[in-house]
């Protein structure tokens, strides 16, 4: 504890507000806390990374993105004191980075909205059908924009309905299996057969969904397309292709799947990521007891 009351004096020289001198020295001391737990029972000066990513990751604190992104910053500012005071020491926080927090609506999409969005394009058009098969995958899978737009073909199963997504982004899981379902799945096969080669023009290309230039589809093509077809659907929400994947979480909780799944379905590596969903499952626990208990 020495090294912690030494940090918070030097911090107080800095004329921080008591707030924040509680906030560090909360965090510090529930790290301390949590090491003496440990098996190996490490000292706070000798702690390493994966130590500490174990500390935040820890599923029993409950904590929301925003309370880890907190604790990152204390840890790292500790540590960055710690060596200053002897440069010989290696700092354990320098590679930790703070979660990407996503403000997510108040209320996701409803199920009529998400079908007057799916029925939007025109699937005669070999556009309209390509537009078609990537609202209903993103839909159907809940994937990032990003990966949507990086599917290569070799990532397709559809003989197993399934297709394996690859994020580049260390904090999250970098490949996953995601089942596609049978109307997604359906969609995606007629967009390959009958749109997809008369899109590409004799061009060669890998990737799953083509721009009018042959080249792949890119993130802001792709947000440009969502914001048409939710105009022709008169849906009032500011869309977003994150909107579908927000709609693919709660639609997925409110119908009874467990968090645990959901978060590796989103490709969440932190599990206190998934967390921003809780208050559905939360709402939805509150109406299957005002359904079902007697006294309700």
């Amino acid at each position: 504890m020495a090294f912690i009351e030494a940090f918070i004096r030097f911090l107080r020289q800095q004329a921080l507000s008591e707030h924040t001198l509680v906030a560090y020295l909360r965090d510090l001391q529930q790290l301390k806390h949590w090491l003496d737990q440990q098996p190996f029972s490490q000292d706070l000066t000798q702690v390493s990374t994966e130590q500490l990513q174990a500390w935040l990751n820890d599923p029993t604190a409950n904590a929301s993105p925003s309370t880890v992104n907190r604790r990152i910053a204390s840890i790292k500012k500790f540590f960055h004191w710690l060596c200053d005071q002897d440069p010989t020491y290696h700092n354990p926080a320098e590679s930790l980075r703070p979660l990407k927090i996503t403000t997510i609506p108040s209320e996701p999409l409803t199920h009529a909205d998400i079908d007057a969005l799916l029925q939007a394009p025109n699937t005669q058009h070999r556009l309209g059908l390509r537009d078609k098969s990537m609202l209903e995958l993103l839909y159907a899978t809940g994937m990032r924009v990003s990966e949507l737009v990086a599917l290569r073909l070799e990532q397709l199963d559809l003989a197993q309905g399934v297709l394996r997504v690859i994020h580049p982004n260390p904090h999250s899981i970098q490949e996953r299996l995601i089942p596609i379902g049978e109307d997604a799945k359906y969609w995606l096969e007629r967009y390959l057969l009958h749109a997809r080669p008369l899109i590409l023009r004799q061009r060669q290309s890998d990737a799953v969904f083509i721009s009018t230039q042959g080249k792949a589809m890119t993130r802001q093509g792709f947000w440009l397309i969502i914001k048409k077809y939710a105009q022709q659907a008169q849906l009032t929400q500011d869309l977003s292709p994150h909107s579908l994947r927000h709609a693919f979480a709660s639609h997925l909780l409110n119908n009874g799947a467990d968090v645990a799944m959901v978060q590796l379905l989103l490709g969440h590596k932190n599990p206190s990521t998934t967390q921003i969903y809780s208050h559905i499952t939360r709402e939805r626990l509150r109406q299957l007891h005002a359904q079902h208990h007697p006294r309700a």
